[in-house]
C-alpha cells in the first residue's frame, strides 16, 4: 500500500492531517486490488492466510456470486471496505508467501529441465554423474528413459519420453 501523501492544516488552534482525493482514490484501488488477488487464490490457500471472520465471509460470499456482474461488483467494494479495517500487512506477507513458492518451484523446474536436457545430450556420461549423486535412482530405468527421449527428439516425435524423464528425475529429487 502506498503511503498516504498528508499535508498538516492549522484550523484555528488545532492541527489537522489532510489528505488528498487523489490519494484516498489510490489507496481505495489498492484494497480493490487485493481484494481481487486473494479471490484468485485457491480455497486451500486463502484458508492460511490471516482473515477476520468478516473479510472471510465476504470473501466466500463474492467467490458464490462471481457469475452475476453487478453483485459480485457490490461484493468486491464491500471486501475492499472490509479490508479497509483489517490488518493488511500481515494479508499481504502472506499472499507474497505464496507467490515466493512459485518463483521457487519455476526455478526448481528450470533446473530440472537443463539437467534432463544435459542428459539426452550427453547421454551415460551425466547419468552416471546423477547416479553418483542420487544413489537410489535405478540406473537401468534412467538410462532407458533418455535414450526414448533422444530417439525421439531425433525422430521429432511427440514428447512423450521427454517428459517422462523430466518426471523420473523429478521424483529422485
Amino acid at each position: 500500500m502506498s503511503k498516504a501523501k498528508k499535508s498538516t492544516i492549522e484550523v484555528g488552534s488545532e492541527l489537522e492531517d489532510w489528505v488528498s482525493r487523489s490519494e484516498l482514490k489510490r489507496q481505495a484501488d489498492d484494497y480493490h486490488e487485493l481484494g481481487r488477488a486473494i479471490m484468485a487464490l485457491s480455497d486451500n490457500q486463502r484458508k492460511k492466510i490471516p482473515m477476520s471472520e468478516d473479510l472471510a465471509a465476504a470473501v466466500a460470499l463474492a467467490n458464490r456470486i462471481r457469475h452475476t456482474k453487478e453483485g459480485f461488483r457490490r461484493q468486491m467494494q464491500f471486501v475492499a471496505k472490509v479490508l479497509r479495517a483489517s490488518d493488511v500487512e500481515e494479508i499481504r506477507k502472506s499472499m507474497e508467501q505464496f507467490k515466493n513458492r512459485d518463483k521457487r518451484a519455476e526455478l526448481e523446474a528450470a533446473k530440472l529441465e537443463k539437467l534432463r536436457d544435459r542428459m539426452i545430450k550427453l547421454g551415460d556420461n551425466e547419468v552416471n554423474i546423477f547416479i553418483e549423486s542420487h544413489p537410489l535412482a535405478d540406473r537401468q530405468k534412467l538410462r532407458t528413459l533418455v535414450r526414448q527421449a533422444a530417439k525421439e527428439h531425433k525422430a521429432e516425435k511427440p514428447a512423450k519420453g521427454y517428459k517422462a524423464l523430466f518426471q523420473y528425475i523429478k521424483e529422485c529429487q
